[in-house]
């Protein structure tokens, strides 16, 4: 399902956007398909970390694909943080 608001599918969580401090966010899959419209981003990468097992050529640094409270919940389960998220919206 493709963002209301920049068109691209909603299981797409490699998407970096900053406010308007230069902080960086990344878009969770997870949190953003609980959502249904709009990407759901949080701070990156605090609210993702990041590990060596993930590092290619496109992910130089590793970063997780799901935020920290996503990875921990069972397949398929909706996300319980969606909210806490900013939408992309927020960053237009």
């Amino acid at each position: 399902m493709p963002c209301q608001c920049c068109s691209k599918q909603l299981n797409i969580g490699v998407l970096h956007k900053h406010d308007e401090l230069g902080n960086e966010y990344k878009s969770c899959p997870r949190c953003s398909d609980t959502n249904g419209s709009e990407h759901v981003f949080h701070r990156h990468p605090e609210a993702f970390g990041q590990t060596p097992a993930r590092k290619t050529p496109t992910n130089p640094q590793g970063d997780q694909s799901y935020c920290v409270d996503c990875r921990t919940l069972d397949p398929g389960a909706p996300s319980t943080v969606y909210l806490n998220g900013k939408p992309c919206s927020f960053f237009k």
